[in-house]
């Protein structure tokens, strides 16, 4: 086992090595004008400037503050009631909730949308003009998801980008290709999941038909989906919803699982479908194993935080993730496959923020983490600092060796807003690179870096 690392003398930036077939890459430049038709968020805001104030019953002011705020809010207006009766009930129900509200409160009282951004892998989620990335684990198509609720299909044909738009399409937070299909993606969203089926053989830039919409109960906004290995099935978590739901897609049916204290904000399947993780926007995360073998459950809690990022090896033998308090690199080592029994965690990485030779911060509490299909490469980018870095993994059995490999920085003062692999590297190509690092760059640029 490798001793405790930190960023310390961290090798410089890395050199872009060349692509034996650099031409198949898109590419991506987004900007502001092309996601936002110009006069767009004028007419938004001109809208508003005309609006004249009306006169609303007490009744339809309560309604609408406890559907925007909620019951104490509602109460609060409630109290301005004519009626004394009212004003009073409305004023000791009001004092009752703030006392229970202090004993009571389980998870933080914020709104949907915020706590989507405070649990998203994407930097600064809400203003970030990429959301997400997610390559097709078994041919050259990526899917790209930006602030415009639109989600783009680049493929080797430069002239032909499926979009993917639906009303119903709303603040995407997450995207999962379907295993073993050529164009299904999951894409989850503030009503839900949309499931679109996008023809790889097809030569024009929209699907031949619109998404089938997966909504249940209060599950929404949706913050994470993930296939099961065989794609039979959908699992997704909701950061509304204590319960996590497994989709059958194709009966466009659900059953609730493993009901837990608090709100889920990640799940995911393992690589090779024995395990499942998911975190709660509270420091519980829990490891399952999924079936048909004997389901298990065992719950862990974060000493600081809720669990921000995870990543598996291929083989499901070891667990690496970050949490959103602590600055280190978290291990887990799998005692038996298919039991979900992990030892305890341990500090692999000291993530403390330093200073570059050229006076450069780097590291911090860490954003997010993706590591390579062939487990040789993990990336960890930060929340506060513009670096990724880049950590070389050796895993031997049930050993684990990392070592600092290099650091990755954008153009000026552009940050990585969301990362991931190429899935299908290797089968496609013959070079000296092992891996493929896609990043989303805060200035709306995509990058590929060969490693």
């Amino acid at each position: 086992m490798s001793r405790a690392l930190n960023l310390s003398n961290f090798p410089p930036s890395a050199e872009v090595i060349g692509f034996s077939a650099r031409d198949h890459y898109p590419d991506i430049v987004f900007t502001r004008e092309m996601l936002h038709p110009p006069g767009h968020s004028r007419r938004s805001e001109s809208t508003r400037d005309v609006m004249v104030p009306v006169t609303e019953s007490l009744p339809k002011r309560i309604l609408a503050i406890f559907m925007e705020l909620g019951l104490l809010e509602a109460l609060g207006e409630a109290t301005q009631s004519e009626s004394r009766f009212v004003a009073r009930a409305a004023t000791y129900l009001q004092m009752i909730g703030r006392r229970f509200k202090q004993y009571w409160q389980s998870y933080p009282c914020e709104l949907s949308m915020d706590l989507v951004a405070k649990h998203s892998q994407t930097r600064n989620w809400q203003k970030s003009t990429i959301r997400c990335l997610s390559w097709h684990p078994l041919c050259f198509k990526l899917a790209v998801a930006t602030i415009d609720d639109t989600v783009r299909i680049f493929t080797r044909n430069p002239g032909v980008t499926p979009i993917l738009r639906s009303s119903l399409q709303k603040a995407v937070t997450c995207l999962a290709w379907r295993p073993y299909t050529g164009g299904e993606l999951a894409i989850g969203c503030q009503s839900g999941v949309l499931i679109w089926s996008v023809d790889p053989t097809s030569q024009i830039t929209r699907p031949l038909s619109q998404a089938v919409h997966l909504q249940h109960g209060r599950h929404q906004p949706v913050t994470a989906v993930s296939w099961s290995s065989n794609g039979e099935l959908l699992v997704t978590a909701s950061i509304n919803d204590t319960h996590l739901l497994v989709w059958n897609v194709d009966q466009q049916r659900c059953v609730p699982m493993h009901r837990v204290k608090l709100p889920c904000a990640l799940v995911s399947y393992a690589p090779l479908g024995y395990n499942m993780i998911a975190s709660t926007i509270g420091k519980d995360f829990y490891l399952c194993t999924v079936p048909p073998e004997r389901v298990t459950r065992v719950g862990w809690s974060t000493a600081n935080g809720s669990l921000q990022s995870f990543a598996w090896s291929r083989d499901e033998k070891h667990l690496l993730f970050v949490t959103t308090d602590d600055m280190k690199l978290f291990y887990m080592r799998l005692s038996g496959l298919k039991s979900a029994s992990y030892e305890l965690a341990f500090p692999l990485v000291d993530l403390d923020q330093k200073l570059t030779d050229g006076g450069l911060a780097i590291g911090g509490k860490a954003q997010s983490l993706a590591w390579c299909p062939r487990d040789r490469f993990l990336a960890i980018s930060f929340k506060n600092t513009a670096a990724i870095a880049i950590f070389f993994t050796n895993l031997a059995g049930l050993q684990i060796n990392i070592d600092p490999y290099c650091l990755i920085f954008g153009v000026g003062v552009e940050y990585p807003s969301c990362m991931c692999y190429q899935e299908n590297y290797q089968q496609e190509y013959d070079s000296d690179a092992q891996s493929v690092l896609t990043i989303g760059w805060s200035s709306g640029r995509v990058e590929y870096y060969p490693l």
